[in-house]
């Protein structure tokens, strides 16, 4: 490649891990996950990759929701049921788990697959993500 004055740019590569780049937490998760595609692909999109750094309880997002889906807010009320599932999936809970992702589910309807698979498969769900939280 031409760089300014036609010279020619040196050019790294940036693929492929090296000692200073760290393996992608996702490619982890599917590695753990293995054929189970279904699985893999919702938990990347509900496990939360860093839950140290979650400054809300799961009695105070249980609260949020149940708040918010009594006041007809149903979007509030299907992402703090998210979250309440998100921290139930990282302290191993596999019935909160259903209950939460069930009325998150029940509030989304079919635009969230994930919710349905992690609802109706918690047990799958917790031993997947403990493993994988494990591994961090």
């Amino acid at each position: 490649m031409l760089g300014l004055f036609g010279r020619k740019k040196n050019q790294t590569s940036r693929t492929g891990n090296s000692p200073g780049n760290p393996e992608p937490v996702l490619s982890r998760l599917q590695e753990m996950a293995g054929t189970d595609t279904e699985m893999y692909q919702s938990l990347s999109r509900l496990l939360f990759l860093d839950p140290k750094k979650i400054t809300t309880s799961l009695e105070d997002a249980v609260g949020q929701a149940s708040t918010f889906d009594s006041s007809g807010n149903k979007t509030r009320a299907e992402v703090w049921y998210r979250i309440a599932g998100g921290i139930a999936l990282y302290r191993g809970d596999a019935e909160s788990v259903r209950k939460f992702f069930e009325k998150a589910s029940s509030i989304a309807g079919n635009s969230r697959p994930e919710y349905k698979t992690i609802a109706s498969r918690s047990q799958d769900a917790v031993n997947l993500a403990r493993k994988f939280y494990e591994s961090m």
